[in-house]
């Protein structure tokens, strides 16, 4: 049978379950407020809208689990479509984003600041996957494109800390920017997987990326110039990729930055 299709068009303000047996689309810049929690079913598949959303500060369609959110689910799917809700293998949208207490960050018009009496983010999963999320850098950068349409990566985190994030694995497939983007965050996943971004497989901006069990990268060579296994960048302090004993590498790229390898 084919799944209903339900429209997400406002932001949520309370709690809020998603059933499997439909197939949810965001139209819009959406935002899960604080003190809200979002249970997704497990093997739920939310689509986000690709094309142009004027009354979007990312200019284009998006999930956001805002500072004080709660996010519960087993496995979930993120996709992209098209204005008549079907799935594409075009990415041309703003992506999925976390945003935490843990520290100060900014990224794309999305800003958070630590506020220590106020709820902590709460992201438990076992999986999220992602597909064709994100958006390619304009052709023709100017202040204002820089400012609201470069750097939209398929998964966002920024100011999220280790109390905040319980999500077990990480899939990204063919963002259209970097595959997953932290900024001043500290988190862990037992497995990740990036296959194929246009730009970068993990982008970490002051922060710290720890990874137990699983750790697969495919960001072969193609034509884009800026385009790394990890970038690691420091504008507020030090970024860290740290591979647990015992956690399984299967990379294909290269690193672009110089790079510090400590181990035992």
């Amino acid at each position: 049978m084919t799944k209903k299709i339900e429209i997400l068009d406002t932001d949520i303000s309370g709690n809020r379950r998603l059933s499997a047996r439909r197939i949810y689309v965001v139209t819009t810049e959406i935002h899960v407020k604080e003190n809200a929690t979002l249970t997704i079913e497990n093997g739920t598949t939310i689509l986000i809208k690709n094309g142009l959303v004027a009354d979007s500060k990312l200019r284009r369609a998006a999930l956001i689990f805002d500072q004080g959110s709660a996010l519960r689910a087993r496995r979930v799917y993120f996709k992209a479509c098209t204005n008549d809700f079907k799935q594409t293998k075009h990415a041309d949208n703003a992506g999925l984003w976390f945003l935490g207490h843990f520290q100060r960050a900014s990224k794309d018009t999305i800003s958070v600041k630590p506020q220590r009496k106020r709820i902590r983010s709460s992201f438990k999963a076992n999986l999220i996957a992602t597909y064709y999320l994100g958006r390619l850098d304009p052709a023709k950068e100017t202040s204002r494109t820089l400012a609201i349409q470069d750097d939209i990566d398929g998964l966002s985190v920024l100011g999220v800390g280790p109390a905040e994030w319980s999500i077990s694995e990480v899939r990204s497939f063919y963002s259209a920017d970097d595959g997953i983007d932290l900024t001043n965050s500290h988190i862990s996943l037992d497995r990740l997987k990036i296959q194929t971004p246009v730009e970068d497989g993990i982008n970490l901006s002051s922060s710290r990326l720890e990874v137990h069990k699983s750790l697969k990268l495919r960001v072969q060579k193609t034509t884009e110039q800026d385009r790394d296994l990890v970038d690691f960048e420091t504008d507020d302090g030090p970024s860290f990729l740290v591979l647990h004993a015992k956690c399984k590498l299967d990379i294909k790229g290269v690193f672009g930055d110089e790079v510090a390898l400590v181990s035992d």
